[in-house]
């Protein structure tokens, strides 16, 4: 079968792939904090926090985990813990953001528990329909190959890559979470996607 086959993907035309799967634009702090007061009071106001930002939440687990079942799993665990405690979120960091700490502890426990598996024939699922066929077998294939070789790389790389690309953090909350530094953080989304290029393209030969 063609999912089978290795797919050499340039990184450039990678980055411009995934980044056209998020051009949704994050919602402010400030929209998120109107959303959280009202669910405070009203849990079915969360479901507009939920809709918001599941995408970019589900993305970031699968890649990390390499299971849809149990990405999707942890998907639900990671809003739910979310719900159960608004009261936590402060409103000093974007709402994503202190999502994704909640989702990256769901990763740590299930990596205490087992080793993950390689399940992705449905990565694309949440990709946008609207996209004409061709293009969403091109974007699935791509998001597959990452989420495959990112299981290869150290954690720390494969964690900075993963929170950029498809959780669409920035440095400074990607830095937050991983109590790193910016610089240091650049240097992993840099050497990391260096290495998962020479891994996506084990024709081209390593430059460094």
């Amino acid at each position: 079968m063609l999912m089978n086959q290795p797919v050499p993907v340039p990184i450039a035309p990678l980055w411009l792939t995934i980044s056209a799967l998020l051009t949704e634009a994050p919602a402010t702090i400030e929209d998120d904090r109107a959303l959280v007061q009202a669910a405070r009071t009203d849990l079915r106001a969360f479901n507009g926090l939920y809709e918001r930002h599941v995408t970019r939440v589900y993305r970031y687990l699968l890649v990390r985990v390499g299971n849809v079942a149990d990405a999707e799993d942890l998907t639900s665990q990671t809003f739910l813990v979310a719900m159960e405690n608004l009261d936590k979120y402060r409103g000093e960091r974007p709402f994503l953001a202190w999502l994704f700490g909640i989702a990256r502890h769901k990763v740590a426990d299930k990596y205490r528990r087992q080793k993950p598996e390689v399940m992705l024939e449905t990565a694309g699922d949440l990709v946008d329909t609207q996209e004409a066929p061709d293009t969403l077998v091109s974007q699935k294939l791509q998001i597959e190959a990452v989420a495959q070789k990112l299981q290869t790389l150290s954690p720390d790389r494969a964690e900075a890559i993963s929170l950029r690309l498809f959780g669409g953090l920035d440095i400074p909350e990607i830095a937050r979470l991983m109590r790193r530094q910016e610089p240091a953080v650049r240097m992993l989304l840099h050497r990391g996607l260096q290495d998962l290029q020479t891994r996506l393209d084990p024709n081209q030969e390593a430059t460094a």
